[in-house]
């Protein structure tokens, strides 16, 4: 029998109306908070139903999340890429489609293995490691726990990515009004404090995109980083960005672009807090002129880097690297739970070591 791959391509989701509000928020919930999933989920459902009136009015005010249309942009892009006879599915995380449905279509297809792509250049446990956990656990449920599965890592450095997001800096500086010299501000999403304490490898990769792609630009202008979307009363990266920008204020810059980094989509925190609160801010702060770069999109060296991905975990399939610093995870390691080289545990997904085609 002719073995047939597949392709899953994992992303986070969005409501894209009222009615997918409220669950959307139910499901985020009962996934961060630290609590059994007895408790987590009426706890998540609960408070979702009184946080959803809080935030509709911004998510009103973007016209809802473009994320769930802008993905199937780019999935139809990526296939456009790949040979027309290869199944792609797709799986959001907390908003339709979810990951078992796309299963059920690749199944449908007589897919026997799968190549897993996350639309997360870097790898967190919140995040990549989320996407790739709610996959694992829709393929038990079907039945297929031991389908073999490449799960592509981080690629943060890829060199297509970086050419991608190099892209959209140049077009953000070129539509960020005034002259003279720009202040680039790279303004990924926060995380928790709690999470690199537990080796979450998110801080870092941010750090190394952030510091490759202004060498591949030949960038010489001034740089920040400053961590957005802070919520809670628990410690999270620092310095966030709104710190940033009223530094750059008090020193009198005129000029800032702020770089999504890690945003391969619009969403509520590029379209409302960057877009709407953070242009307030800088012009309460005395920044009098504000620009932002877009996210990747369908920028066509992203989807090329996608296709890439793909092409590689085919090419490669039974060979695997940790997901946390990428290090060829040879045989005699195939079933440990740590990585040899950085000490990673293993999540439950990768557990049963690298799978063989039968």
């Amino acid at each position: 029998m002719v073995s047939k791959p597949g392709v899953m391509v994992l992303n986070f989701g969005g409501p894209r109306n009222e009615q997918e509000l409220v669950p959307f928020l139910s499901l985020l919930l009962d996934d961060v908070l630290p609590f059994p999933e007895m408790i987590s989920r009426p706890m998540g459902a609960m408070i979702a139903r009184m946080r959803g009136p809080k935030v509709q009015p911004n998510y009103e005010m973007i016209g809802w999340s473009p994320l769930v249309e802008t993905h199937d942009q780019q999935v139809a892009a990526l296939k456009e890429r790949l040979d027309p006879d290869l199944p792609v599915a797709s799986g959001m995380m907390f908003t339709p489609p979810f990951a078992k449905q796309g299963l059920e279509s690749l199944l449908e297809q007589g897919v026997d293995h799968i190549v897993a792509v996350p639309m997360f250049p870097h790898y967190s446990f919140a995040t990549t490691h989320a996407a790739y956990s709610f996959m694992f656990t829709a393929m038990e449920e079907l039945g297929i726990g031991n389908m073999p599965v490449h799960w592509v890592p981080a690629y943060y450095d890829h060199p297509l990515y970086l050419d991608a997001l190099a892209s959209t800096i140049r077009t953000g500086v070129e539509r960020t009004p005034g002259e003279g010299p720009t202040h680039l501000v790279f303004t990924p999403h926060g995380l928790p404090l709690s999470f690199p304490r537990r080796g979450d490898p998110y801080p870092e990769q941010i750090r190394e995109t952030a510091r490759q792609v202004i060498r591949h630009m030949g960038w010489d202008g001034e740089w920040s980083l400053g961590w957005q979307s802070r919520v809670g009363p628990s410690a999270w990266l620092s310095p966030s960005t709104p710190e940033v920008m009223g530094e750059l204020a008090q020193r009198g810059v005129q000029r800032v672009t702020l770089v999504p980094v890690a945003f391969v989509s619009e969403h509520i925190e590029t379209l409302h807090e960057i877009d709407i609160e953070y242009a307030e801010d800088a012009h309460k702060m005395g920044i009098p002129h504000f620009g932002r770069a877009p996210a990747l999109g369908l920028e066509p060296a992203f989807i090329d880097c996608l296709a890439d991905l793909v092409r590689t975990g085919l090419a490669s399939f039974e060979r695997y690297s940790c997901v946390r610093c990428l290090h060829p995870k040879p045989d005699a390691h195939r079933r440990q739970t740590t990585c040899p080289n950085c000490r990673f545990t293993f999540p439950n997904y990768l557990r049963r070591g690298v799978q063989t085609l039968s």
